[in-house]
């Protein structure tokens, strides 16, 4: 499966992978269906992204003056620290590798999402 990002990491698969496992739980939990096109998993997982960062939106009070420009930003954020976590993880991974002899498939990197309604962002770790 291929994403849209220009210079596309391995572990950025991945972790993009987890987002959507995320959002899938995230709408199941809360009543919400998830779109599936067939324009594949980037514009997917974007698409409900933005659906899913406008309903936390709208759902609290804290963030509910925000637009929805702010929902953009809050993507663009999350595509971001992930972008950053997976050369992070291709580089430790490597030194893994190298330091340790370990196979790579060893290695696995789970992410974990929070979702902070003062700022409208989701913070990865």
């Amino acid at each position: 499966m291929k994403f849209g990002w220009r210079k596309v990491l391995p572990y950025l698969e991945q972790f993009m992978q987890q987002w959507k496992a995320y959002l899938l739980n995230e709408f199941n939990a809360h009543g919400l269906g998830y779109l599936e096109t067939e324009d594949g998993d980037f514009f997917d997982i974007k698409a409900n992204s933005l659906f899913y960062f406008s309903w936390l939106r709208t759902a609290f009070k804290s963030v509910s003056e925000m637009d929805e420009s702010r929902d953009a930003i809050a993507w663009k954020m999350l595509e971001r620290q992930l972008s950053e976590l997976a050369k992070k993880a291709e580089k430790g991974s490597a030194n893994l590798v190298s330091k340790l002899h370990l196979d790579e498939r060893q290695i696995q990197v789970t992410l974990n999402f929070s979702y902070d309604d003062e700022q409208h962002i989701v913070y990865v770790s």
